[in-house]
């Protein structure tokens, strides 16, 4: 498999991870330049270690931006990340030979791929739930989330989040799900 180039695709719209995933996507880089060509075994260890120990800073930070929005997936992830590091002590404690067969284990299978498919899934996840998502992250910091109160053919009266009402103010078109027709504002609660 061949290293891809950081796509902002990747993001998962934290900036801290998004930077820790291009530093990733750095390392393996470099380490693809090394299983390339003829390099010393030391030089090998040096990029082992510099991503084992870049790797754990990262999973705990990720792990933490998964807490923050509640990702369902945190367990599996967790459990992932420590299996990834108990691989990798393994690894590194242990090489003596096929260096290179290793490390390109380690960024192709572990690292790119738990980024590009793992990783991928905390956006999907925060993408569908993002109004629940700064709900729950208000009221975490102890902010009172606004509602407002609106009516459609259906209904004569339901609450709407002050994330959905400022979308409605500034020109985007809401309609229930129910009855088809465009949600209108009532009053402020």
């Amino acid at each position: 498999m061949a290293i891809p180039e950081w796509d902002d695709k990747f993001s998962i719209h934290n900036d801290v991870i998004d930077v820790q995933h291009k530093k990733l996507f750095d390392i393996a880089h470099r380490a693809g330049l090394l299983i390339s060509k003829q390099v010393d075994g030391n030089e090998i260890k040096k990029i082992l270690v510099e991503l084992f120990e870049y790797m754990k800073v990262h999973f705990h930070d990720e792990e933490a931006y998964m807490a923050s929005i509640g990702y369902p997936g945190l367990e599996r992830q967790s459990a992932m990340h420590q299996q990834i590091i108990r691989d990798m002590t393994d690894l590194i404690q242990n090489i003596r030979y096929d260096f290179k067969q290793k490390l390109a284990i380690i960024t192709e299978e572990w690292l790119i791929n738990h980024i590009l498919k793992e990783d991928m899934q905390i956006e999907i996840y925060r993408k569908a739930h993002e109004e629940e998502i700064k709900a729950m992250q208000a009221k975490q910091n102890g902010e009172k989330e606004i509602t407002h109160i609106y009516k459609c053919a259906c209904k004569p009266a339901f609450k709407v989040l002050n994330t959905v009402h400022e979308k409605i103010q500034s020109g985007q078109a809401f309609h229930c799900k129910k009855c088809g027709e465009g949600i209108v504002f009532v009053r402020d609660e």
